[in-house]
């Protein structure tokens, strides 16, 4: 290493720049992750209730609703709550000319954590259209499917950016040792003349990868835990926008995860590279 230490500079400083590519597309994964969650929360099911149906089998349907697999809870609108929402967004000129409250009573369905997509929510919906007392069921069916198109795209991009990044990071290793094999195809000749097996010529070069990922995994991991105390000096609010975004503090970025993950992610790509180089030359 200390011979072709320009090479081996240069693979180093590849594998430091892939495992901070990595770090960075893992963190935007976490935000997003965080931030599509607490849109998911916030999302409900109106169960609208028609005028004849009593209060008493309007509270038997609550309670069969909440009591379903795929719903989390529930909440009864009245038509006094409805129209105390109704004024407070758009003001109480429009009711207050009515002779009659027009709004009707619902159901607010929260569904369960696992349950929040946009074939669950449809299929609650057809369930419960058909059962007698219900006016309709709304769940803003097209907002929900952009939802989750846009989760199935973001995913897609993700695998597709860190595919991109790892085979980089792996080529540009096995590439760098290569030449260095090259460089010493003499010496690897005179050892198998003497008896040398294959292994043990290959083993050195497996380390020479180890240690450049572990290198460049605790370069890495300088870099980031760095960023991290710079961001908390210079933004002391940050875990306030945090907690709006729905991110949870045991998925933020620190000293245990970096370490628990870029430092062992490259050494693994350093191996990688290095089994790759020596398996096409030896």
């Amino acid at each position: 290493m200390i011979r072709t230490r320009y090479m081996t500079l240069i693979s180093i400083l590849t594998i430091t720049l892939a495992l901070i590519m990595i770090g960075i597309v893992s963190l935007l994964t976490l935000y997003a992750t965080g931030i599509v969650n607490k849109i998911r929360g916030s999302e409900e099911v109106t169960v609208y209730l028609t005028d004849e149906l009593s209060d008493g089998d309007m509270l038997a349907l609550d309670e069969t609703i909440s009591s379903m697999s795929d719903v989390q809870s529930t909440r009864i609108v009245s038509k006094e709550d409805a129209a105390r929402e109704f004024e407070r967004m758009f003001g109480s000129d429009l009711l207050s000319s009515l002779e009659t409250n027009p709004l009707p009573r619902s159901i607010i369905v929260t569904m369960a954590e696992k349950h929040r997509a946009s074939e669950d929510m449809k299929r609650l919906a057809d369930r419960l259209n058909g059962v007698s007392g219900i006016e309709s069921v709304d769940y803003g069916s097209e907002w929900v499917s952009k939802l989750d198109i846009f989760i199935l795209i973001f995913a897609l991009v993700e695998a597709v950016l860190f595919t991109i990044i790892v085979t980089a990071c792996i080529l540009v290793i096995s590439n760098t040792i290569t030449l260095t094999v090259i460089a010493r195809k003499e010496a690897i000749d005179i050892m198998k003349l003497v008896g040398a097996t294959t292994g043990f010529i290959r083993r050195p070069f497996y380390y020479e990868g180890l240690i450049q990922g572990l290198i460049s995994g605790f370069l890495s991991f300088a870099l980031f835990y760095g960023l991290y105390l710079w961001v908390h000096y210079m933004f002391t609010d940050l875990d306030v926008y945090r907690f709006m975004l729905g991110f949870e503090y045991s998925g933020y970025i620190s000293y245990s995860w970096i370490v628990d993950i870029m430092i062992p992610v490259g050494g693994v790509l350093g191996v990688l590279g290095s089994f790759i180089a020596v398996r096409r030359t030896i």
